[in-house]
């Protein structure tokens, strides 16, 4: 016996030395369990004392005099009913019940210290009970005339609202695809975002990647120096003041991941190789064929994943980052599908997850837990894929009790394809005897299994994603775990190939010119989202968007993308209803989702050089944001 089944057994001690101490309710089983406890108790100081304080506890309550409501109490509360019930009588309420009979009596004195004041109580202190209300027909109203030219404005103004009303609803309405589509999710009247823009004074104002997290924006940017240096900095939202994280410039580009409550992880590149021999011929086929060439792409880059609490005490000489990776990102292996080593992240509430690349191209994803301080307490490998499938977009629940990834590979044709997995924790059957705790275990499967389902996101319990298939049909998802799932993606000869398209002009999360964006990222398709509650019946319903969708990206309330036709949409989880962006995010050089904040900057960054002249220069680094929901706190500083 453990400490946890010891505790559990503490609250019942008592009880089971009683039964043990009676004859009548003795059974072998509970000799056995009293046994084991008290041997455990005999070698666990822990459990005795638990068991001292519960047994203090019940003592003390014991001990406490009996509490006697007062003699009037009964009283007040029988009149307290029967003055209830009787607004019920005057309301004439059909289907109103007869009081109870022990409420009679105190109905009857209710009902006559009523009778002078309500006609209606009047006639219900009668023995026969109350009477039913008389509903008086209502008279017909007279209508007002309305003159000749007012009633020509008013048909004219009904008819304008009626074409516009049914034509936005047929665009809203509308599908890229014929044949039978899944149920639409409802619409409710858009709400706008209100944009914020910050100017903040500062040498590195070529930003390039940027993360919101309440009241600070922390964001990377470079220099104009020769070479260039890069920066870390934060963003004091309220004063519009920078400062910056690190104790001096680095040489080498920095990109935000992401942040959650003072928590910031951030990537850090080494420059590129000189020996360009590692990329292989068909990888240099690939990136020709693909939209996507970084400049780097063509030598190993060593890189490093940080990690750190940061807050508005924070700055250079206090900052205490933690490294959570390390290695040497290859880009040959990866096939063109990233051009990163971290393909993806998500915070946990009290943890982390982290894809990531290694030096031989095998993928893994990550899962570390966190102490309440910031501090890293531990880090397991959830599950690793075999060589040429790469796992991206980790995401899941706030608690972690579902987790999902994406699994990327490329045919012999070069088309992308991905499936879904997840973990989940699945409640353990009870044994037919013997004793039993309730517990769950984790169990890993295939959740979509089709090779068109791409960039998985969770908001909240709400599950997105895009799927290339226009067929879909509201498909149920695999919700019943495999006892003997194991990370073993199919083959791309058992997946049917098909045409995928991709939307090469939509606006990264980051510089794309610093940190070019995954293959995914680009992939236009359908948007379909999933209830993961308990009451769900597993089947997708597709959002109705006008055109396919790309660059999905999720906040803590709401899910962003771009169409086919470069135009952003915005979908919030919690009234379920579609928010109208606008034009605010147009001409964006990145746009960043991170928490309950959308980031940009709002003109197109230039890569670095080696050298540029003062009067080029620019003293201020600019950012645009949003909040959302919207709160007073976050509708300001246009």
């Amino acid at each position: 016996m453990n400490c946890t089944e010891a505790r559990v057994l503490l609250a019942v001690y008592r009880d089971l030395q009683e039964a043990e101490a009676q004859p009548s309710l003795q059974d072998e089983e509970t000799r056995a369990t009293i046994q084991e406890l008290e041997q455990h108790l005999e070698s666990c100081p822990d459990c005795r004392q638990t068991l001292t304080d519960f047994t203090l506890v019940g003592t003390r309550l014991q001990r406490l005099p009996a509490i006697e409501p007062p003699p009037e109490m009964r009283e007040r509360l029988m009149h307290a009913l029967a003055a209830e019930h009787a607004r019920f009588l005057r309301r004439g309420l059909p289907g109103t019940p007869p009081p109870p009979d022990f409420l009679q009596p105190y109905m009857q004195e209710q009902l006559e210290q009523e009778a002078g004041r309500d006609p209606l109580a009047t006639l219900s202190t009668a023995k026969t009970g109350p009477l039913p209300a008389i509903q008086t027909p209502p008279r017909a109203r007279r209508r007002p005339r309305m003159p000749q030219l007012a009633a020509l404005a008013v048909a004219a103004t009904f008819l304008l609202a009626l074409l516009t009303g049914g034509l936005t609803s047929v665009l809203l309405l509308a599908q890229h695809s014929s044949g039978s589509i899944p149920p639409p999710a409802a619409i409710n009247h858009p709400t706008n975002v209100v944009m914020m823009r910050y100017a903040t004074a500062t040498i590195y104002h070529n930003v390039v990647s940027a993360a919101a997290d309440g009241n600070s924006v922390y964001y990377s940017a470079f220099s104009d120096g020769m070479p260039a240096g890069w920066m870390l900095l934060r963003l004091d939202r309220q004063t519009q003041l920078s400062q910056s994280l690190l104790p001096s410039a680095q040489s080498s580009p920095l990109i935000i991941l992401g942040s959650d409550h003072n928590r910031l992880i951030w990537l850090q590149y080494d420059p590129p190789a000189a020996d360009t021999s590692v990329t292989s011929a068909a990888t240099k086929k690939n990136q020709h064929n693909s939209p996507l060439r970084d400049s780097a792409a063509e030598g190993l880059r060593s890189w490093k994943l940080f990690y750190a609490v940061v807050d508005s005490r924070t700055g250079p000489d206090s900052l205490r980052p933690q490294l959570l990776f390390s290695g040497v990102f290859n880009p040959a292996l990866a096939a063109g599908i990233v051009h990163t080593p971290v393909p993806g992240l998500w915070f946990l509430q009290n943890g982390l997850l982290v894809a990531t690349l290694d030096q031989l191209g095998h993928s893994h994803l990550w899962l570390y837990s966190l102490q309440e301080s910031g501090q890293i307490a531990s880090r397991s490998e959830l599950a690793s894929a075999p060589a040429g499938h790469i796992y991206t977009s980790p995401t899941a629940t706030p608690d972690g009790s579902a987790i999902f990834w994406a699994d990327e590979w490329l045919d012999s044709a070069g088309l992308l394809h991905s499936n879904i997995w997840t973990r989940q924790e699945i409640e353990v059957s009870a044994p037919s005897r013997g004793r039993w705790l309730p517990h769950t275990q984790p169990e890993t499967w295939l959740f979509r299994d089709d090779g068109t389902s791409f960039r998985p996101v969770v908001v909240g319990h709400t599950f997105f994603m895009l799927n290339t298939n226009d067929g879909l049909d509201g498909t149920s998802a695999l919700a019943t775990p495999t006892p003997a799932a194991s990370p073993s993606p199919r083959s791309a000869s058992q997946v049917a190939a098909s045409t995928l398209a991709l939307n090469s002009s939509v606006t990264s999360w980051a510089n794309s010119s610093i940190y070019p964006p995954s293959l995914d990222f680009l992939i236009s398709g359908s948007l379909y989202m999933l209830s993961l509650e308990p009451t769900s019946d597993g089947t997708f319903s597709q959002l109705n968007t006008i055109n396919h969708v790309s660059a999905l990206q999720g906040g803590n309330t709401f899910v962003l993308w771009q169409d086919d036709n470069n135009a952003y949409g915005m979908f919030d989880v919690e009234s379920n209803s579609f928010v109208q962006v606008g034009s605010v995010l147009n001409g964006a050089a990145f746009v960043a989702v991170n928490g309950n904040s959308a980031v940009w900057s709002d003109a197109p960054m230039p890569a670095p050089a080696a050298s540029r002249s003062p009067a080029s220069i620019n003293p201020q680094a600019t950012l645009r944001m949003f909040s959302w929901p919207l709160t007073s706190s976050n509708s300001g500083h246009d």
